[in-house]
């Protein structure tokens, strides 16, 4: 029989749902997919050279950011300027710390220099973004830098000069190391959360495994053997008294419970991560510029791109074309770019002292 539903009707379209989200809601989830699961670009400010030498002196280690990019968590740049700047601060901060100078640049050609992608911005590209502009009207000589975060932007900048990066939203001095950490937890947790989804389902890849294993020694009868014990499994339990099978359902509900709780504490983790995160990055531009997506886009790739690679995975609307992008790359391949093989760009090049020159 027919029955009149009345008028067909639907839900809230998804612009109708985004408009009703939370503002800082939207803004955190757009800037984290953004981040993306790759490595996290950072940017190096030679004020944060100081400060990291300095723990390293007392901790005997390199900072947790230079172990964060050891380890691939992070990638770290460096503009050429600004570490031009920090080599020759070396000998100041050396007398303020009162250490061997020979032992400072030891320490960060050995132990940092290694782990350091350099790029040389020309001037045409530092101005691209206002914000860069802004922190030149505070102190040039953080222009540098600040012109290449606002480039990789959203990034970490390891500064604890926050009243000149401002114009960034760096607030207060630790900011750049707590991203670091925060960055840290969130893929901990993240790994966390892996992990408590997958102890249920545990024992059927054990299984699994074990009957693909056993039909390559014995073929198709093992998995008619699977089978068989899943059906005694169920004959074996429906074959329990009534007490037993409630105790076994109680323990199966306390089992699910603890998983369900540890699964909670893991994304509340992840979800404080995750803002902590969020509030301390450069946040992106409002207008992204080619340059800029293309140098972000090397600088989160896991690998070497062409410009062929590079050009289909740009957003359309700063791609441009083919042939003026591998020209344009290759113009500049001695500032921006380095070649892991021919055509196959990475970028920043990699800077090296000899041990003689750092002791001296």
């Amino acid at each position: 029989m027919y029955v009149d539903a009345g008028p067909w009707t639907s839900g809230p379209s998804y612009s109708d749902l985004l408009s009703r989200a939370d503002p800082e809601f939207v803004r955190r989830a757009a800037l984290l997919a953004e981040v993306g699961q790759g490595p996290i670009p950072c940017v190096l400010d030679t004020s944060y050279v100081r400060t990291g030498l300095e723990a390293q002196l007392r901790t005997g280690q390199p900072p947790r950011s230079i172990r964060a990019a050891q380890e691939g968590r992070t990638r770290i740049f460096m503009e050429k300027a600004t570490l031009d700047e920090a080599w020759e601060r070396l000998t100041r901060f050396a007398a303020q710390l009162d250490v061997p100078v020979g032992r400072l640049r030891q320490m960060f050609g050995e132990g940092w220099l290694p782990h350091i992608s350099v790029v040389s911005l020309p001037e045409n590209v530092r101005r691209l973004d206002g914000r860069a502009l802004a922190v030149r009207d505070h102190d040039p000589d953080d222009y540098p830098a600040a012109a290449l975060a606002a480039l990789l932007s959203p990034c970490i900048l390891l500064t604890g000069n926050h009243r000149d990066f401002a114009p960034l939203g760096v607030s207060y001095p630790r900011q750049g190391v707590d991203a670091i950490f925060a960055a840290i937890d969130v893929r901990v947790g993240e790994h966390q959360l892996q992990a408590v989804t997958m102890i249920p389902a545990a024992p059927v890849y054990a299984i699994g495994a074990g009957t693909k294993w056993a039909s390559e020694k014995i073929g198709p009868w093992a998995w008619v053997l699977l089978a068989a014990l899943g059906v005694g499994a169920v004959v074996l339990y429906r074959r329990q008294s009534t007490e037993r099978r409630e105790t076994i359902r109680k323990v199966a509900a306390g089992v699910g419970n603890v998983l369900m709780e540890q699964y909670a504490e893991a994304q509340r983790a992840v979800n404080d991560a995750q803002s902590k995160l969020s509030a301390c990055l450069v946040p992106p531009p409002d207008t992204r510029s080619v340059p800029s997506a293309v140098l972000r886009m090397l600088a989160t790739s896991d690998n070497s791109m062409s410009a062929q690679d590079l050009y289909e995975q740009l957003p359309v609307e700063v791609q441009p074309g083919l042939v003026a992008l591998r020209r344009w790359m290759h113009a500049n391949k001695p500032l921006f770019f380095s070649e892991a093989r021919r055509g196959s760009f990475q970028l920043g090049n990699r800077y090296s002292v000899s041990v003689a020159v750092a002791k001296s």
